[in-house]
């Protein structure tokens, strides 16, 4: 018995040191003394207590609300901007299941719940294990505010955690060298390469995104040129392939803002500012300096656009989830009078040098968002905004939102909101899509189409205008579902466009979801983008003009380059 007892112990502790991670040295454990709390919500499953921590039992999951069951484990410490975030977590599956799922944040502990980096998909599994987790602080977090979530009501599973563990680290701390968790492979229906809903929208794109394009070829002199050899070669889409971006960098003579201008110029058809023209850059307590330097760099950045035929989306003249710059204010009339002085500002100042506004972002939301429309004398505001905004401008308004494509309260309210302004007499021009996807969940093409057709009958246009994806450590999962989620809006007669939000690494709200490494070199996900809209969908012709210098051809409607036999190129519209 003496040497079972041995055998035994030496086991247990040869299993515990497998599953035991190695900890980066440098590390604070700032958890301080809290219990790990559970909560799930009725409708969805329920909470049970373990001798070591918790256990949650989903038995009604709902895709769209992955927070009504969660575990939490709340933060004492203060954490500053960009502080290396790293938490342990040590769980397991157990039930029928072969592996469960949660979705790790680093969020505030209370209302709004606020994000603080990139939510991270995490596998569980049957055994014990120690599953780490990086997070990157995008702001700084006040002592005793934040917490570790794991987020798990959106699939039907049994969880147990027995500790979550949370270290901070210093922003200078390389996260390559932390542990890395343990994953299942992802994917997604409609991927295999053979899909029959691919080939169908590739037909679709051909025969409806192409046109018949027609052009009279001048020369040098201005006079037709009549019988001359002509290379067309596509220069610019008409439908606008796009991205978000920040004013600054078109005035800037860095090396990375010389090579940021030169793939807009290179691939893009449309750009929308990032921040630039949202209210919170347009406060009345700016001095006239800060003032003038936004102004200056909005207007250099306007005019390099307008100068290479790149149109810009205007973002946003009201978000109903309260913005930062509106946090701390209680009155609702100060609130009020800034939101309204603040859209009367904007619109004077860029006239029409934008083609459309997110007149509304945000109207629905994230679960426990604070939102304007909630506070007395505040539940019309957004009316009102849309009602000055139209007496000053009559460019095209879209209501913007995220997780469109969510099946449930999201996507529902989204279109009940659209239906109730229409109704109002508040015109709807389009549907702001804005399409942040991670691997928690990447419908099917098929879904992403099915939606498009829902909005379709109460709005005549969509766009999809914030896209990102943020797989771990999986560049090919990431670079498959961009083409896939491209080629589905492409072939949709309701899109007018597709804008990334942000393709640099050096400039990007999430990095990991970037299309270009911080040092220039292409993801796999930039493959894509420079393949599909750069050379797949493009049209090289040769040509002759007949006797009144015109020619036409068959190709993608855009701007071209026009090299006529003898003739300086120039850039060049034909009619279709």
């Amino acid at each position: 018995m003496k040497c079972l007892s041995f055998l035994t112990v030496l086991l247990i502790t040869t299993v515990c040191r497998l599953h035991a991670l190695e900890i980066p040295p440098g590390g604070t454990d700032v958890r301080g003394g809290s219990a790990l709390e559970a909560s799930a919500s009725a409708a969805v499953g329920k909470v049970e207590d373990l001798a070591l921590g918790k256990r949650i039992v989903i038995t009604q999951p709902d895709a769209a609300k992955a927070y009504a069951a969660q575990f939490t484990a709340s933060v004492a410490e203060g954490i500053a901007k960009d502080e290396r975030v790293l938490a342990i977590i040590k769980a397991r599956v157990v039930g029928n299941a072969v592996s469960g799922e949660v979705q790790a944040k680093l969020q505030l502990l209370t209302a709004p719940y606020t994000s603080f980096g990139d939510s991270v998909v995490v596998d569980i599994h049957r055994e014990w294990t120690e599953q780490p987790v990086t997070f990157v602080s995008s702001e700084a977090i006040q002592t005793g505010t934040a917490a570790v979530v794991l987020l798990c009501g959106h699939k039907e599973q049994s969880i147990e955690v027995e500790s979550i563990r949370v270290l901070k680290y210093p922003a200078n701390t390389d996260v390559s060298l932390f542990p890395r968790a343990k994953m299942t492979k992802r994917s997604y229906p409609g991927r295999e390469p053979d899909a029959p809903w691919r080939k169908a929208a590739l037909e679709r794109i051909e025969q409806h995104r192409k046109a018949d394009l027609s052009m009279i070829v001048t020369g040098d002199d201005g006079k037709p040129a009549a019988n001359s050899d002509v290379k067309l070669t596509l220069h610019r889409h008409a439908f606008e392939f796009g991205t978000a971006v920040m004013a600054k960098r078109f005035s800037s003579e860095s090396e990375d803002d010389k090579r940021y201008r030169e793939i807009i110029d290179r691939l893009f058809s449309i750009v929308v500012f990032e921040n630039d023209l949202k209210d919170g850059n347009w406060s009345p307590d700016f001095d006239e300096k800060r003032k003038a330097q936004r102004n200056a760099e909005l207007d250099q950045a306007f005019a390099w656009l307008a100068e290479r035929h790149i149109p810009v989306r205007g973002h946003y003249l009201m978000q109903v989830a309260t913005p930062f710059n509106l946090h701390d204010i209680k009155d609702s009339t100060v609130i009020r009078e800034c939101t309204l002085a603040s859209v009367k500002e904007r619109l004077e100042f860029v006239k029409d040098r934008v083609i459309e506004w997110d007149v509304i972002n945000h109207p629905i939301a994230w679960n426990g968002a604070d939102m304007l429309n909630k506070r007395p004398g505040l539940e019309q505001l957004d009316r009102d905004v849309f009602k000055l905004a139209r007496s000053l401008t009559q460019l095209p308004f879209c209501v913007n939102e995220d997780q469109v494509f969510r099946p449930g309260p999201q996507c529902d309210d989204t279109l009940t909101y659209i239906e109730a302004l229409n109704k109002a007499g508040l015109t709807v021009y389009g549907l702001g899509n804005q399409a942040h996807f991670d691997a928690s969940y990447l419908p099917s093409p098929e879904h992403l189409l099915a939606v498009t057709d829902r909005f379709a009958e109460v709005v005549p246009h969509q766009c999809i205008t914030e896209y990102d994806i943020v797989t771990t450590e999986d560049e090919e999962l990431a670079a498959d579902y961009t083409r896939d989620v491209l080629i589905a809006v492409f072939s949709h007669p309701a899109y007018t466009s597709f804008l990334l939000w942000g393709f640099w690494e050096g400039s990007h709200w999430k990095p990991a979801a970037a299309s270009w490494n911080k040092d220039w070199s292409t993801r796999k996900r930039g493959e894509v983008l420079e393949e599909w809209i750069g050379r797949r969908w493009h049209t090289e012709v040769t040509l002759k003009t007949n006797a009144k210098g015109r020619v036409k051809w068959r190709g993608f409607p855009g701007w071209y380059e026009v090299q006529a036999t003898g003739h300086k190129p120039v850039i060049a519209k034909p009619t279709w």
